[in-house]
């Protein structure tokens, strides 16, 4: 019996064409290698990111309630504001007159009563009106016009308030024409 099966024909069957796959002989395509990369990075940015917005939290938390200190103590006094009146010069500027007109508000220490300061005014006034007289209308032009009006203002009004003290100069409106 052996012999008859070893004697049968066998039936063969048709070859199979194999083609070549790039991927089976070198693994992984290198599209899979890069794409595996970048999730790989991406995922560890991710983490960085977290631990660096926990380290954040921990060094940024609130500051202790500090007790047994006064409130007064540790708000700072207020300032007074007292508004000048509008100050109008005519300036020479070689062959033409030129108009300036002048609008100012002076920030006083707090115990200064902004309506006492307010009754200066035209004295202030009239004493830059005084001091304007040397002046040109090229040096007010540009940014440094506007310093010059803040230095002019601030040493006049605080020759004039003399036992007040002036902490700034704000300028609202500075017009030449």
């Amino acid at each position: 019996m052996a012999q008859a099966i070893a004697q049968a024909p066998l039936t063969q069957r048709p070859a199979i064409p194999r083609i070549a796959d790039p991927r089976a002989s070198r693994g992984f395509s290198t599209l899979d290698r890069i794409s595996g990369k970048i999730i790989l990075g991406l995922m560890l940015l991710m983490v960085g990111l977290s631990a660096a917005g926990a380290g954040s939290a921990f060094l940024l938390k609130p500051a202790k309630a500090r007790a047994g200190r006064p409130v007064a103590e540790e708000t700072p006094a207020l300032a007074n504001y007292a508004r000048l009146p509008t100050m109008n010069f005519t300036l020479s500027d070689g062959d033409r007159l030129r108009d300036v007109r002048v609008r100012v508000v002076l920030e006083m220490d707090p115990q200064a009563q902004p309506k006492t300061v307010e009754s200066y005014g035209p004295r202030i006034s009239s004493a830059m009106s005084t001091a304007m007289l040397d002046v040109s209308a090229a040096e007010l032009r540009g940014g440094g016009g506007t310093a010059f009006i803040k230095d002019a203002v601030m040493q006049t009004a605080s020759k004039e308030l003399r036992p007040m003290k002036v902490r700034q100069v704000l300028l609202q409106e500075l017009v030449l024409r």
